[in-house]
């Protein structure tokens, strides 16, 4: 997973998500102020990035997708029409 090539607002809402902000992130984590929106900005930090790399594997670690998907499937029977019709 490269963070380079993801979305900054996608990053920043799997952050609030888990920790409830940006800053509180920071905190929990031991890096300094601002050091987020830095990096989602382009400066370099090895330890910021590897932080936001490790919060967002322990997001996906923690649910399971295949889940998701049963359940969607399941709440949207139009959706299943639409693609075995194609």
């Amino acid at each position: 997973m490269d963070l380079a090539s993801m979305q900054p607002e996608y990053v920043k809402a799997i952050i609030r998500t888990r920790f409830g902000s940006l800053q509180a992130f920071e905190g929990s984590k031991g890096l300094p102020s601002k050091s987020v929106s830095d990096v989602l900005r382009g400066r370099k930090s090895a330890r910021v990035e590897e932080a936001i790399l490790s919060a967002i594997k322990e997001e996906f670690s923690e649910s399971d997708l295949s889940d998701v998907s049963d359940i969607s499937r399941k709440l949207h029977p139009t959706h299943q029409q639409i693609t075995a019709s194609k």
